[in-house]
């Protein structure tokens, strides 16, 4: 099985998470793809942020969705805590200027996930329509993942796009919802999976386990089928044999 490496918020051991500068360098080195997150404003601006709070890019803890794109767009995002100043001068990425990466780069593939903060404070329509039309030059490139299940549900009767269902937890309910939604991708924590003597879920889809930094864990992974591995030092694990095929894709 030759494997698929994800650089997970693009590499953030080495560059601020979500950033353009971040995305930019994997894929220069050979990633063909990449995980974001998108946050939406309170004036409808989808921003890249994993977190609800700005508080671990930028020191300051403020809200993405109770917040003006305006307010947040000068605040510096460079991850002082964990980087110093080596960063200072960059800002939260727009999903705008991620799209216009994607547009450079035509092989690459970007898993984008809604994240439930935004769904909660906006609804469903409103984050998806905003995020889909901005996606609309590049969306053969993207496929569009969630923990949230009814994201899916509605992706699935308004476009025509490929998903992925972040699992919550493995349990029997799950399993079922998720042969009824048939996602073309199943993401699941590696530590949320079952025992290596227990099969995983067949189905119409493929699997992806997130977080994966070790070499030897990612070859674990692909023994049990497992094609798909999200990982925070993709630059580094697309040079250890048995990996390195996959940065030209399936």
């Amino acid at each position: 099985m030759t494997p698929i490496l994800i650089g997970h918020r693009g590499e953030p051991d080495t560059w601020p998470e979500n950033s353009l500068a971040g995305f930019e360098a994997v894929l220069a080195a050979g990633a063909r793809y990449i995980e974001t997150d998108v946050q939406l404003t309170r004036d409808g601006i989808p921003v890249l942020s994993h977190d609800p709070s700005l508080l671990r890019v930028t020191g300051q803890d403020v809200m993405v969705t109770t917040s003006r794109y305006a307010d947040i767009s000068n605040i510096p995002a460079g991850y002082e805590e964990r980087f110093g100043n080596k960063y200072h001068d960059y800002r939260l990425a727009r999903l705008q200027q991620f799209a216009e990466l994607l547009q450079q780069w035509p092989a690459a593939r970007a898993f984008i996930e809604f994240k439930d903060a935004s769904l909660i404070a906006h609804g469903h329509p409103r984050v998806i329509d905003t995020v889909m039309d901005i996606l609309r030059p590049v969306v053969g490139q993207c496929i569009m993942i969630s923990f949230d299940y009814e994201a899916l549900q509605y992706l699935r009767s308004h476009y025509q796009t490929p998903v992925g269902w972040v699992l919550p937890e493995w349990n029997d309910d799950n399993r079922s919802r998720a042969m009824t939604l048939a996602p073309e991708y199943l993401f699941c924590n590696r530590k949320r999976l079952p025992p290596d003597n227990q099969p995983l879920w067949q189905g119409p889809w493929r699997w992806a386990v997130y977080t994966v930094n070790d070499p030897a864990d990612a070859r674990a992974f692909l023994q049990r089928g497992i094609q798909l591995l999200e990982t925070n030092v993709i630059r580094q694990m697309l040079t250890e044999p048995g990996l390195e095929a996959d940065s030209h894709g399936e």
